[in-house]
């Protein structure tokens, strides 16, 4: 498992699947049209997408700045969409 993690494999697997998500949400709406648009569902989708680039950032000890870049991406991520359910969304 620690290879998995280090090599990038592991990380890479899910950022692949948060992207087929996406794309089924997409997909689910634009054929039904009365499914919930994937943009309800996108900011946090983003925000688990930031958070596993940093730790996969953090395996590979990458520079402070970029870390933080992807966690506070995270956090905007993560705001936006507080914000939506904050305004009945």
């Amino acid at each position: 498992m620690t290879a998995l993690l280090q090599s990038g494999v592991l990380i890479s697997v899910i950022v692949l699947l948060i992207a087929f998500e996406i794309v089924v949400l997409y997909q689910r709406h634009r054929i039904t049209a009365t499914s919930v648009p994937v943009s309800t569902f996108l900011p946090n989708l983003l925000a688990g997408l930031f958070l596993m680039c940093g730790i996969q950032l953090a395996v590979w000890d990458a520079s402070t700045t970029v870390l933080l870049g992807c966690l506070t991406m995270a956090g905007l991520c993560h705001f936006i969409e507080f914000s939506q359910y904050w305004r009945g969304r």
